[in-house]
């Protein structure tokens, strides 16, 4: 019978029909799609209009409107921009875009700066804080955060480009966030040296004994040893190794021997512990022992820089702050920067870090979490490094100085933890060094007579007494 079908061509048509019919049929009833191609494709279609709706949501986050409100922002200086440079133009560029996103208008004020404090209390207590952004200067903040005069900014800090090593500063010791601070520079002291002095005796200078990571207590004694001279043979040394103000000294030694002053998170004064107090008796030795620092004459603050300008002695500690006013204009003799040498105890250069300046929001300014951000996107943190070393090549005097103070090669640290401005402390510190730079007093006799002083103020201030200017 099938061999008669296959013969006969309309009956193997038929057949044909028939199998496909029956094919069609079971593919019906099967589970799998059929065409694995088309349903990735489907996928993938539906995914893209939930990742727009996603950021739809995320660009749609209504930005607050403050109504045309004044954002007072407080320093002790005139903040205002001038447009004078680059920096400043970027500066208004980015006033006017806080303006115009959050409908309001930015405005400094000039406020004295030791009314600062007291102006922010009496007008918080006042329920009328005078601006909502203060630079407080150093050592006020302990007090008003003590008072209850700030508002607490943990909150308002989850999402920030501040570097979460500066936020945490900026809890001085506790558990809140009370500060607003941009960034910290690594490197804003150091030791100035003539070139020409070291030159003309045939020693290598302190950027040679850096390259060398030689650069230590001991050399630069053994420096500052050979280079305090009698130069016209009169028999009075007019040349020295080192000046500086003992006030200074002290605060820079201790530091670069891996020392602190205080610690914040115990609230206990350190001036007694075994690096500073190692760094205490170098002190003393210098003035005592070696003699090779230069004595003012009568001006602490002013005489060490201008012998330093007058090219008397080879080696200064000092802030770069002092380069505009101090150096740059009255050097006449070649001179570099570089970091304060390392004491026994250091395993790294070291910067002290002693002041507690910070921006703070008075308690009480409304829509504190605006204004965190508004004072957030008027910083630079863009080209702050760029800003840096354009300013540092308008006053350094080579590019080895530059990269020290830019910290290009990593070597040096702040001491975080250990600000003292403000509490009392280094008042008490340098009553002892005043009298031990004179050879009264032994640095262990002078700081076991102030260390109980100095922990008393430390506990005035921080039990909420404030602190002000006789």
């Amino acid at each position: 019978m099938l061999k008669k079908m296959m013969s006969n061509p309309m009956m193997m048509f038929v057949l044909f029909a028939m199998l496909i019919m029956l094919l069609s049929a079971c593919s019906g009833t099967n589970n799998k799609p059929a065409d694995p191609v088309a349903q990735p494709a489907e996928v993938e279609t539906n995914t893209t209009p939930v990742q727009e709706e996603e950021e739809n949501k995320e660009e749609a986050v209504p930005v607050p409107d403050l109504d045309g409100r004044v954002i007072r922002i407080s320093h002790w200086w005139d903040a205002t921009p001038k447009g004078d440079s680059e920096s400043d133009e970027l500066a208004r560029e980015r006033i006017q875009m806080v303006e115009e996103k959050y409908n309001v208008k930015i405005k400094y004020l000039n406020t004295e700066y030791w009314s600062t404090s007291e102006k922010l209390s009496s007008s918080v207590l006042a329920n009328e804080p005078f601006a909502e952004i203060v630079r407080v200067p150093d050592g006020f903040i302990w007090g008003l955060m003590q008072g209850g005069f700030l508002t607490p900014l943990d909150d308002y800090l989850q999402d920030t480009r501040v570097e979460q090593d500066v936020v945490n500063a900026m809890r001085f010791g506790g558990d809140k966030v009370y500060g607003l601070e941009s960034w910290y520079t690594p490197n804003d002291s150091g030791m100035f040296y003539n070139k020409r002095i070291f030159k003309e005796a045939g020693l290598k200078d302190p950027q040679q004994l850096m390259d060398e990571d030689n650069w230590s207590w001991d050399t630069m004694l053994d420096a500052a040893k050979q280079l305090t001279v009698d130069r016209n043979g009169d028999g009075k040394m007019d040349q020295y190794g080192l000046a500086g103000a003992h006030y200074v000294l002290s605060e820079m030694l201790v530091a670069s021997n891996g020392g602190k002053l205080y610690d914040e998170q115990t609230g206990t004064v350190t001036f007694n512990s075994p690096e500073s107090m190692e760094a205490l008796n170098f002190l003393h030795g210098l003035y005592n022992e070696h003699k090779v620092v230069k004595a003012n004459g009568g001006n602490d603050w002013e005489d060490p820089a201008k012998f330093f300008g007058e090219g008397t002695i080879a080696m200064y500690p000092g802030g770069l702050w002092e380069i505009e006013g101090r150096i740059l204009d009255k050097m006449k003799d070649e001179w570099g920067y570089v970091y304060m040498p390392k004491g026994p105890q250091a395993e790294s250069y070291y910067e002290p870090f002693g002041q507690a300046t910070a921006y703070v929001v008075p308690k009480g300014v409304k829509d504190a979490d605006v204004i965190v951000k508004i004072w957030e996107e008027l910083q630079d943190f863009d080209n702050w490094q760029d800003n840096r070393r354009l300013s540092l090549e308008n006053i350094l005097p080579d590019e080895a100085s530059i990269a020290n103070a830019m910290n290009d090669n990593g070597q040096v640290q702040r001491l975080f933890g250990g600000r003292f401005g403000g509490l009392g402390i280094k008042d008490q510190l340098d009553k002892v060094t005043e009298k031990f730079i004179k050879g009264e007093i032994t640095p262990s006799t002078g700081v076991a007579q102030v260390i109980g002083p100095a922990q008393a103020a430390v506990k005035k201030v921080l039990s909420g007494e404030q602190s002000k200017k006789e």
